[in-house]
């Protein structure tokens, strides 16, 4: 089987306007990439979503760059494919960035393809361990006019409707400080009730002081997760943090390559990994990272567009949660992929068995929203 073609389309369309201790978002982006081949199977992989501030437009450059180096390649031999796309690049693009996540995407659609040729779910390629995995509501972002009546609203919801048995609130915010972070993190505590697991996010926006003034005020409150407390880099921020914290440190949404993980892992950064694969170039290094992560006792709960992190976090044998991003978030969400993923009444999702990815994008409905 050999690659015949490379195609970009990019999309665009209005949503609530959201913010974390670090970003803003105000628009909803999704780049997608489909790979086809000359025996009539295609492939299709996306970066982008919910809360995709990246500069998406610059992302169709470097697939037509790639196009160069995939055309005759075999679709299947997805781990050289990244080797020869990221590793063997890095004097032109740098070893991670942007290109980097465009690659994901071109991974993502190569698997796409091996699993349809294989007539199996990617799940099931990547060991197939778990059927059924739990998940966690993403939200709790600050916004405009929202108070902590809104967010009680907001995660009341969230385990009453949805049947969340986790929720995720945003912290972090400079203009909020720890005092007035504290409430929303009680107030939310105080809506879901004390059988809810409860996670905070800070999104890389404190000083190792803060996270760790952060954590002790947090562990009044059976917080399961402190997710990016740090600026990524800080792998000695980190350490100590985790050695003063009672709950579970959790990291790596932003990690590139394997390397990145490599250091979290030896400094003994975190407990959890939030890997996501359109951010590490795919599904092949996001494996090699869960493989290294569950022979140190470090459970993966991916971060991300979960039609994509599904087939990883149910796969591996060292699985924990799936990130949902419900349409609440970002309403175009109810109608933009095929079938619909949706918690189970227990918080659950169920992988389905449908050869390659298993979910696609609908394309009747995202046609209305392409600017290129």
């Amino acid at each position: 089987m050999k690659i015949t073609d490379v195609t970009s389309e990019l999309f665009e369309w209005e949503k609530p306007p959201i913010w974390n201790g670090k970003h803003y978002y105000s628009v909803g982006r999704l780049h997608k990439v489909t790979v086809y081949t000359d025996s009539g199977i295609t492939g299709v992989g996306w970066n982008g979503g919910t809360a995709a501030e990246r500069p998406l437009k610059i992302f169709p450059n470097y697939v037509e760059y790639y196009k160069n180096m995939l055309i005759n390649k075999n679709p299947l031999e997805t781990k050289s494919l990244v080797e020869n796309l990221g590793t063997q690049q890095i004097k032109i693009f740098g070893p991670a960035g942007l290109h980097t996540q465009v690659l994901a995407a071109i991974n993502i659609a190569c698997w796409d393809i091996k699993g349809k040729f294989l007539d199996k779910s990617i799940h099931n390629l990547l060991g197939g361990h778990k059927k059924r995995i739990p998940t966690y509501i993403a939200g709790g972002y600050y916004a405009e006019g929202k108070g902590l009546s809104e967010l009680k609203d907001e995660l009341s919801y969230n385990v009453e409707v949805l049947h969340a048995k986790a929720v995720k609130i945003k912290i972090g915010d400079p203009n909020y400080g720890l005092k007035n972070d504290m409430k929303r993190v009680e107030a939310s505590r105080n809506a879901i009730g004390d059988d809810i697991g409860l996670m905070v996010d800070a999104n890389c926006a404190l000083s190792l002081n803060q996270a760790i003034e952060f954590s002790k005020e947090l562990s009044d409150y059976n917080v399961y997760w402190f997710e990016e407390p740090l600026p990524i880099h800080d792998y000695d921020g980190h350490t100590k943090l985790k050695n003063q914290s009672t709950m579970n440190i959790a990291t790596g949404e932003n990690g590139y390559h394997l390397e990145h993980f490599k250091n979290l892992t030896e400094k003994d950064c975190a407990s959890i990994f939030n890997v996501d694969v359109a951010i590490c170039p795919g599904y092949d290094v996001a494996f090699e990272i869960s493989q290294m992560a569950m022979q140190h006792n470090i459970s993966i709960s991916p971060h991300g567009c979960q039609e994509l992190q599904l087939p990883l976090v149910a796969g591996i044998e060292n699985g924990g949660f799936l990130e949902y991003y419900p349409k609440e978030v970002d309403p175009l969400r109810s109608e933009m992929f095929h079938p619909i993923l949706k918690p189970d009444k227990d918080g659950y999702v169920t992988v389905p068995d449908t050869p390659g990815l298993g979910y696609d994008l609908n394309m009747d409905l995202l046609k209305k929203y392409q600017v290129l």
